[in-house]
């Protein structure tokens, strides 16, 4: 199912690209588990279920996608680390909403793990990895570059080198210095906290103004200013920023989407958390 939102001039188009199954102590962290399990119940083996929530933007005549997923690059071993049990469906979400991968514009990478940025390559025949989208830009933050394409021994599983070099073997990729405008009413904001260079994507139009904070708040759960997962590699900067955006925005803006539970959209500001009804549209 894809689910299409109107802000004002931009379209909006959200989408499940495929479902991985995580342990639920990674993520949350120092939060009990007696605690988050009443929120997302884990099976025997400490396993939550987790959809992988992507944006398809349509501003001023242009085409941006929000993350990829993790696509069809992962190997068997990957995809059972992940618990992938489905096909990705990128490209044939992308089609029902008008937008074939030699159409779209922009790739903006929230961050560089596995499952944000598998989905923007593809294999060729010999098995090896090449991007997806051939005209596209792909747009990260300069830091969450580094830190992908010089992995430690703690990151080097959600920065696969072999992907990295791909990307960087494209000459597709564009690298931001901070917060940037990208589109009319589409803009990045770093904001750290998850990896170092984590970025989030604010969309405005209509009066309004919606947020895409990918693993800020991976799930509602964690609209909870404490609940922090362990993988955050700067875990202070995630309780920050969330402080920073719950608290500080002016009341209604701006809507949150989460990145790993469906159908997402969630006002958080002002201390509050209830469901945002600015769907307008259901396309089945």
């Amino acid at each position: 199912m894809i689910v299409r939102y109107r802000l004002g001039a931009i379209e909006v188009f959200s989408f499940v690209e495929n479902r991985m199954r995580l342990d639920g102590g990674a993520m949350f962290g120092v939060i009990p588990k007696k605690l988050w399990t009443r929120e997302l119940p884990s099976d025997g083996e400490n396993l939550i279920d987790l959809d992988l929530n992507l944006l398809l933007v349509k501003s001023a005549g242009r085409s941006l996608l929000v993350d990829t997923g993790f696509g069809d690059v992962p190997t068997e071993r990957e995809r059972k680390i992940y618990g992938l049990a489905s096909a990705s469906r990128l490209e044939s979400s992308l089609a029902a909403c008008g937008v074939r991968p030699e159409q779209l514009d922009f790739v903006v990478f929230s961050h560089l793990h596995l499952d944000h940025s598998g989905g923007g390559l593809v294999r060729n025949g010999e098995g090896q990895a090449r991007t997806r989208f051939p005209r596209a830009r792909y747009i990260a933050q300069r830091q969450e570059w580094q830190e992908a394409t010089h992995p430690n021994e703690r990151t080097l599983a959600t920065y696969v080198p072999e992907y990295m070099k791909a990307y960087e073997d494209s000459g597709q990729v564009d690298l931001l210095e901070g917060d940037a405008e990208l589109l009319p009413g589409v803009s990045v904001r770093r904001t750290g906290g998850h990896t170092l260079g984590h970025q989030s994507v604010l969309i405005s139009g209509g009066g309004r103004t919606v947020g895409y904070f990918a693993d800020i708040f991976p799930t509602r759960v964690h609209l909870k200013t404490a609940w922090v997962p362990a993988v955050d590699t700067h875990p202070l900067e995630s309780l920050k920023v969330k402080k920073e955006i719950l608290w500080t925005t002016p009341p209604g803006l701006p809507s949150i989407m989460t990145s790993n539970i469906r159908w997402p959209w969630w006002s958080g500001t002002g201390g509050t958390t209830r469901h945002d009804r600015c769907r307008t549209e259901v396309e089945r």
